[in-house]
């Protein structure tokens, strides 16, 4: 027995050797690693960002120019970072991190809503300005103008975006409510429709999208949350999950931006009379 143990201690020991004799002779070399986002930054000194029409943070006009608060803020923030931004690619909300993947660009500037569902495959700076949310009805629906919460009800159903920031907010203020469901692409109209034309009974969006389209279509949709935003949620630059040095590096300056007054200026810019319609800390929302 004990020759039988000794034998095949032997036996493992020339082929461990041998398998190791082969490794050597094939002279294979480890995998090449990719330089990360940040890594080619600071090479290049150029930071590649996406983008997507979400005014007033990202406008396009008819011939491609861009403009927006992110435009000229994320335009600042790579001035004092010694860095330029090269706007690569206009991209879908439901398609950001595809281009992550591939490495077609290093962040998304457009603006960008932090949600549950992207945080696997995003990492998100720190919000540069918070967006107030509320919850709108048709303009002649009376049905909860004394009470909000009976929007939560099986019988009653509110739009739902796959994959977007309210889709969370729905989950815990009207969980059982029934969803009128969308894909990521669809705007403000479209979502509005879905409410008019009674499709669904509610919808949950941001002020300043639903207010710029009620400037076409007066009396539309009224907001059931007009004294208090049901809920604030902070507009941040989008990153790959792992790009923590670069979304940092980033993070630093944003808060110098927001010491010296510089993001108050820039909103300002684009919003004059109605900046009161974004908040610059969460602190200065108290929940509905």
């Amino acid at each position: 027995m004990k020759n039988i143990i000794v034998a095949a201690l032997v036996a493992a020991i020339v082929v461990l050797g041998f398998v190791k004799m082969l490794d050597h002779q094939s002279g294979a070399a480890p995998a090449a690693s990719h330089p990360s986002a940040y890594e080619r930054v600071i090479s290049t000194r150029v930071v590649r960002c996406s983008y997507a029409a979400f005014p007033p943070f990202l406008n396009i006009d008819p011939n491609n120019h861009l403009s927006g608060i992110f435009y000229d803020v994320l335009e600042e923030a790579a001035k004092r970072l010694n860095l330029k931004i090269d706007w690569t690619e206009e991209v879908t909300y439901g398609t950001i991190n595809t281009g992550f993947e591939t490495g077609r660009y290093d962040a998304f500037c457009g603006g960008l809503w932090p949600a549950g569902s992207r945080a696997p495959n995003t990492a998100f700076s720190r919000a540069i300005v918070w967006e107030p949310m509320g919850v709108w009805v048709r303009g002649d629906d009376s049905r909860f103008d004394d009470n909000i919460g009976k929007l939560n009800d099986p019988a009653y159903k509110i739009t739902d975006i796959d994959g977007d920031a309210t889709t969370s907010m729905i989950d815990a203020l009207f969980p059982k409510a029934g969803r009128v469901f969308a894909i990521q692409g669809q705007n403000i109209s479209d979502e509005i429709q879905q409410v008019m034309t009674n499709k669904a009974d509610a919808m949950i969006a941001d002020y300043i999208s639903t207010q710029r389209w009620l400037e076409k279509s007066p009396g539309g949709v009224k907001n059931l949350a007009s004294e208090k935003p049901i809920f604030v949620i902070g507009v941040t630059i989008g990153f790959n999950q792992n790009e923590f040095a670069l979304r940092d590096m980033f993070d630093v300056v944003l808060d110098d931006m927001d010491r010296d007054g510089t993001i108050a200026r820039v909103v300002k810019t684009y919003l004059g009379d109605k900046s009161n319609m974004l908040f610059y800390k969460k602190s200065e929302f108290m929940p509905y």
